[in-house]
C-alpha cells in the first residue's frame, strides 16, 4: 500500500507542474517614436506624427489574440492642459507652449482615462508574435506669440493594459521637441497672420521751403516684432540723399533692442537743413526717393 500511494502522490505532483506550465500570460512590451518640428510665434499650427507600437508574444496554449488599451499622460510639469517647456527656462506664458497629442487622423486628444485612451484586439493567428502600430499627431496650437526662442519639451510616458481596467503591464515614453527659432519682422505680417499693434513702414513727407530760417523735419513711425529674448539692430540705407537739389538726412530714434514678442515702435526722422535754395523752377516742386530699406539684424 504504501509504494503504491507514493506512486499516485508523485503523480500528481507532475500534472501539477504540467497544469501551471499551460496558464502562462501573454506579455507585451511598448516602443514609441520622439518628434521634433519648428514654429514660429503667431504662426499657424505646426504638426507632427510619431508611433507607438504594441509588441507581444504568447505561448502556442495562450489565446491567439488579445485586447489592448494604450494611454498617454499629460506630461511630469504640465496639470491637465498640455504643455512644454523651454530649457533653462521657468513655466511663465513666455517659456511654454500649448500643445496637443491627439489620435490619429483625428483631433480627438489622447490621454490616459477612459475612452480617451486607443483600445483594440491584437491577433496573432498561429504565430507565437504579434504587434500593431498606433500613430499619434503632435500640435503645436496656431497663434502662439511673445514666446522665448530655444528648445521646448516634456517627457510623456504610455502605457498598457490588456483589458479597459486591468493591470498596466507595459510603460515607455517618448519626448516631443519645438524650436522656437529667432525672428524678426518689420510691420505687418503677411496677410492671415496679422501681428497685433504692428505698423508697416510708409511715406515719410518733408516739406520745405527755399531759404528756411530753420531745418524742416517730418516722421515716419513704424513697428518691429522679434522672438523675445532676440537682441537685434536697426540701420536705415542710404540714410542720406539729395531731391530737388534739397540735401536730407534720415535718422531712427533707436538702433536696435531685444524683443519682447510684442510690437516695437521706432521712428525715423527725416531733415532737411536751414538755408538750402534747392532747384525747383516753378512755383511748386516734388520729387520722390524710393528704395530706402529698413534693414533688421539679429
Amino acid at each position: 500500500m504504501s509504494v503504491s500511494y507514493a506512486l499516485r502522490i508523485a503523480l500528481a505532483a507532475l500534472l501539477c507542474t504540467c497544469a501551471l506550465q499551460a496558464k502562462a500570460a501573454i506579455t507585451c512590451t511598448l516602443a514609441a517614436t520622439s518628434v521634433d518640428l519648428n514654429y514660429t510665434n503667431g504662426a499657424a499650427a505646426a504638426n507632427a506624427s510619431g508611433t507607438i507600437t504594441v509588441n507581444c508574444t504568447r505561448l502556442a496554449t495562450d489565446a491567439n489574440s488579445t485586447t489592448y488599451w494604450v494611454s498617454i499622460d499629460y506630461g511630469s510639469r504640465t496639470g491637465l492642459s498640455r504643455r512644454i517647456f523651454r530649457h533653462g527656462g521657468s513655466t511663465t506664458n513666455a517659456n511654454r507652449l500649448d500643445v496637443n497629442i491627439y489620435k490619429n487622423a483625428t483631433t480627438t486628444d489622447w490621454i490616459n482615462t477612459g475612452t480617451g485612451r486607443v483600445n483594440g484586439t491584437l491577433t496573432f493567428g498561429a504565430a507565437l508574435s504579434a504587434s500593431t502600430v498606433l500613430t499619434y499627431n503632435f500640435r503645436v496650437v496656431a497663434g502662439q506669440t511673445g514666446n522665448t526662442a530655444g528648445i521646448y519639451d516634456e517627457t510623456f510616458i504610455t502605457s498598457l493594459q490588456l483589458t479597459t481596467a486591468g493591470a498596466v503591464v507595459a510603460t515607455t515614453t517618448f519626448t516631443p521637441t519645438v524650436s522656437i527659432i529667432a525672428q524678426c519682422f518689420v510691420g505687418q505680417v503677411a496677410s492671415g497672420n496679422a501681428a497685433p499693434g504692428a505698423i508697416s513702414p510708409s511715406t515719410l513727407t518733408l516739406n520745405y521751403t527755399s531759404f528756411a530760417p530753420t531745418a524742416q523735419i517730418g516722421t515716419m513711425n513704424f513697428t518691429v516684432d522679434c522672438t523675445r529674448g532676440t537682441s537685434y539692430s536697426l540701420a536705415l540705407s542710404p540714410a542720406a540723399g539729395t531731391l530737388l537739389g534739397l540735401n536730407y538726412t534720415l535718422a531712427l530714434s533707436s538702433a536696435g533692442a531685444t524683443g519682447d514678442g510684442r510690437a516695437q515702435p521706432y521712428t525715423v526722422t527725416g531733415t532737411i537743413a536751414a538755408g538750402q535754395a534747392g532747384t525747383c523752377s516753378t512755383a511748386a516742386c516734388t520729387a520722390t526717393q524710393t528704395g530706402v530699406a529698413v534693414t533688421v539684424t539679429y
